[in-house]
């Protein structure tokens, strides 16, 4: 592909691609907020099988909002740029509706790819767009489990801490002590268990919340196989209980914990957490590892592929404010050659490229082609190259 074939100032899609959509879709992928968008009221109810019984609590808890500032890492300065070059081809439409039954069905997407593609990005669309507040993200390696994506406890610093009290006050159980004051300092002590407690991104996405929150289990691969299965368990029941504040239930029925939320508490009841929305989840993984049968049946699956040269022109504008002018859509037509002929590319590689290619003006005897080819070749490593 030719250079000219990209003009510098993109070309976006018709004003109506919008328009177009299936009128049963929720989340349209444009990468716009909708403030005054209220998803209770629009989603249905789910499905039988995917329904909690009895009423919500009153205190159902509401999500920190979604920054802007944390959209521009990921999606851009300017993410609603990016759906005006992503024209409503067969693949876009069929991409939108997956994650749509999703949504209707209460399931978890399993997003898998090539990498660089966006995958994890695609929490942070739902997110913004429907107005879900803060992306939970758990990062999976191969030393997680599922214990460490509901919640941290640090029992070390809690029996430092209760040392440090006994020898301030005496340790439980003195002879002087009356039964209503070791009782009130038994109850105490258990409710300071919250200080050594912390849930995860995993157990706050189950909390139950007035609205869905959007989770990101990012790099689902690399974890151990045994925690596809544990996590399957909690996906399909939302909830689960938190061992050191169920021991703890007749002493301190009522505990606070810090969650993943910055500055967020939340009180635990007998040590059981249950949601009462399902939280949106959204499964990244590679393409080598295969998964149980058990667990896919129980996933929307959802391939992305590499983008279009229309889909990274609308990428490169929404993290630029729109297209460079100069030389970016040489950039991207370079790119786009090199994807089809089978070089494993990623999208950050290309905003690098387009970044050093609009602040580094070239000398006279560094003409604009060599420059560009001298670019790529430093940065389009292919990434299944040995570094260095």
């Amino acid at each position: 592909m030719a250079a000219s074939e990209i003009p510098p100032s993109g070309t976006p899609s018709s004003p109506g691609a919008e328009a177009e959509a299936p009128r049963w879709w929720i989340f349209h992928g444009t990468g716009r907020p909708r403030p005054h968008l209220d998803l209770s009221a629009v989603l249905p109810p789910p499905p039988p099988w995917r329904r909690h019984r009895g009423d919500p609590p009153a205190d159902s808890l509401e999500a920190p909002p979604y920054e802007d500032d944390e959209a521009g890492w990921t999606l851009g300065a300017e993410p609603e740029l990016s759906a005006r070059w992503s024209p409503l081809t067969a693949e876009r439409r069929e991409r939108l509706s997956k994650i749509n039954a999703a949504l209707y069905l209460r399931r978890p997407l399993l997003v898998t790819g090539p990498p660089g593609v966006g995958k994890s990005a695609l929490a942070d669309q739902i997110a913004r767009e429907l107005n879900l507040g803060r992306v939970l993200r758990w990062t999976v390696d191969s030393r997680s489990t599922l214990r460490t994506g509901l919640y941290d406890y640090d029992p070390l610093a809690q029996i430092h801490d209760l040392n440090l009290d006994n020898l301030r006050h005496g340790p439980a159980g003195d002879d002087h002590a009356s039964d209503a004051e070791e009782t009130a300092r038994l109850r105490s002590s258990a409710r300071r268990i919250g200080r050594y407690l912390r849930l995860g991104p995993l157990g706050t996405a189950f909390l139950p919340h007035r609205l869905p929150r959007v989770l990101l289990v990012d790099g689902l691969d690399k974890g151990d196989y045994d925690l596809v299965g544990d996590l399957l368990d909690l996906l399909e029941h939302g909830r689960y209980t938190v061992p050191e504040l169920y021991r703890l239930r007749s002493a301190a029925s009522r505990i606070t914990v810090p969650t993943d939320d910055p500055d967020r508490t939340v009180t635990i009841v007998n040590g059981e957490v249950r949601c009462t929305e399902y939280p949106i989840v959204v499964i990244t993984a590679g393409e080598e590892r295969p998964f149980p049968p058990e667990f896919l049946r129980r996933c929307i699956p959802l391939r992305l592929t590499r983008p279009s040269a229309e889909e990274l022109t609308g990428i490169v504008a929404a993290h630029f404010s729109g297209v460079p002018s100069g030389p970016a859509g040489a950039v991207i037509a370079d790119f786009v050659r090199r994807s089809a002929e089978g070089s494993p590319l990623a999208i950050d590689q290309l905003l690098n490229a387009v970044h050093m290619a609009t602040v580094i003006e070239p000398g006279p005897d560094d003409p604009e082609p060599e420059f560009l080819r001298e670019l790529s070749g430093m940065l389009w490593h292919r990434l299944t190259e040995t570094p260095g």
